[in-house]
């Protein structure tokens, strides 16, 4: 009977050896997807941030391209303006001139 009561205490101690085990298994497999859970939350993020500043760069670059174009366009319309003015200058030089000299 002594025989059987120290089986009986050897397979409790084993079952509860081997519950410890598992419950450490579990703690380590509960840490490891804690930290690649972790690891992927982090890499989403700079992954994110790369994206943000490529995108800020992309729309940098094209209101820089943006703004060159309304200079360009400012500079040809003012040449234009310029242009035009210097064409009709003798043309109002002379309306000034007749309304002065015609002026009764």
């Amino acid at each position: 009977m002594i025989d059987v009561l120290e089986r009986i205490r050897e397979a409790e101690t084993q079952a509860e050896q081997i519950r410890a085990d598992a419950r450490r298994q579990a703690d380590e497999i509960i840490a490891q997807a804690r930290q690649a859970a972790s690891a992927l939350v982090e890499e989403a993020k700079q992954k994110a941030r790369e994206e943000g500043a490529a995108l800020v760069a992309a729309e940098e670059s094209k209101a820089r391209h943006e703004a060159e174009e309304l200079r360009r366009r400012g500079v040809q319309q003012a040449a234009q303006i310029q242009k035009d003015a210097e064409r009709q200058l003798a043309a109002a030089v002379e309306l000034v001139f007749q309304h002065l000299v015609m002026r009764p």
